[in-house]
């Protein structure tokens, strides 16, 4: 017996009860600490996530604002990219809205990101009540290259670009690159960057990077041979029927032109819009012959050419639609001839200038393309010689004529400026 009395007197001077019992009172508290503590960790990486994800979306989207559109496509990039990464983030991601707007920063077109994020929070979304509420937002604009607009395509040789004598190339808002030489004698190349592969010399301002990568030809998959209207003999009938005038005014329908065209004189020839197919025979305007035509595209086989010189005029607008659309004019590949400017009033050539295996020469003393919204010159080589000036505007969003893809605007980097 006195040992089952020394164990209750004991047990009535532990303190072990008054532990127990605060323990019990403390314990939810503590656990709901400890879980409220792992919910905030939870929402606060998502929420960086969250963040991440806007930053991206907007410098994904951000480089198609370099592109003369409504930023349809900035905003489909934008969604995109975020779409995807909301998809990968899986069961733990939380339900989102998102909006993507083109917005104005300093006079700077920027896309605007904006993602509102929901999460369930502790406690059945009583603490806070509603659950956790938490938004990303970021805004981005593009950092855009310098517009492609003369682009010499020979990689072999000398003088592939070559301005001679008094002639002026005039390029002031783009660039102007050879993949091999570039040598100014005498004449002056003004653009707004210049750059070659290999060497540059001459009067060139600004000073000409070299050294520089090759560019590829932009319209390398334009097979222009494999085109039924090219490929189309001309009979014998068609050959001998070529237009040829001297005066009074005529239309030309698109279509096939064997044996070419030829307008001297006084005549005027109008080219109705569509494609115009030049074959065993060149378009040569001369005297004072006007040639014109709008939303169109002159193609000339290896057997032809254009030869614009004397006192002609040539205004022409390239195709606004379909395959061709932004080609003013072009050669086949299997085309190697001299292609010739040296009329005097050549005042439009709206568009792309394409002859990717032969010389464009530009001669006389006028002018050239002066009154074009923009132009953009592909050519295996380009020689200016005489005292003409050659303009190469680039105000792209004056015209209705597309800039193809791969010239004139193009996109560089993106930056985030929120």
């Amino acid at each position: 017996m006195g040992v089952v009395s020394k164990l209750l007197r004991r047990f009535r001077g532990s303190l072990d009860g008054s532990i127990a019992l605060k323990f019990a009172l403390l314990a939810p508290a503590v656990l709901l600490v400890g879980v409220g503590a792992i919910d905030l960790l939870a929402v606060n990486a998502a929420d960086t996530r969250l963040q991440a994800i806007a930053d991206s979306g907007a410098l994904a989207g951000a480089p198609s604002l370099a592109l003369a559109t409504d930023g349809a496509e900035a905003r489909e990039r934008a969604a995109a990219f975020v779409e995807a990464q909301m998809t990968e983030w899986g069961a733990e991601a939380p339900s989102y809205t998102a909006s993507y707007e083109i917005v104005d920063r300093m006079g700077q077109r920027a896309i605007r990101v904006l993602l509102n994020g929901h999460r369930p929070s502790f406690f059945a979304s009583m603490l806070p009540p509603g659950g956790w509420k938490f938004n990303a937002e970021a805004i981005a604009s593009s950092v855009g290259l310098v517009p492609l607009c003369v682009l010499v395509t020979g990689d072999t040789g000398a003088r592939l670009l070559n301005v001679r004598d008094a002639s002026r190339m005039n390029a002031p808002a783009c660039l102007v690159h050879s993949n091999r030489d570039i040598l100014v004698e005498g004449g002056v190349i003004d653009a707004a960057s210049v750059q070659a592969v290999t060497t540059a010399d001459g009067l060139i301002s600004p000073s000409p990077s070299t050294g520089a990568a090759p560019i590829a030809d932009p319209f390398a998959d334009l097979d222009l041979d494999r085109n039924p209207q090219i490929g189309l003999l001309c009979t014998a009938v068609e050959l001998a029927n070529r237009v040829k005038v001297s005066t009074g005014v005529h239309t030309v329908r698109a279509g096939r032109h064997c044996g070419g065209i030829e307008a001297s004189g006084d005549a005027r020839v109008v080219l109705e819009p569509g494609e115009h197919f030049f074959l065993q025979g060149s378009l040569v305007v001369k005297e004072t012959a006007r040639l014109e035509g709008d939303d169109v595209a002159l193609f000339f086989d290896s057997a032809s050419k254009f030869d614009f010189t004397d006192s002609a005029m040539v205004a022409l607008d390239g195709r606004k639609t379909g395959p061709y659309a932004g080609i003013v004019m072009g050669g086949t590949r299997g085309n190697r001839q001299d292609f010739v400017i040296s009329a005097d009033n050549v005042e439009s050539l709206l568009g792309v200038l394409y002859v990717p295996n032969a010389r464009l020469i530009v001669d006389g003393d006028s002018d050239v393309a002066r009154d074009s919204a923009w132009t953009v010159i592909v050519a295996k080589e380009i020689q200016l010689k005489g005292s003409p000036s050659l303009f190469i505007n680039a105000n792209y969003d004056a015209s209705s004529v597309p800039v193809p893809e791969g010239v004139g605007p193009r996109a560089g980097g993106a930056r985030l400026i929120q």
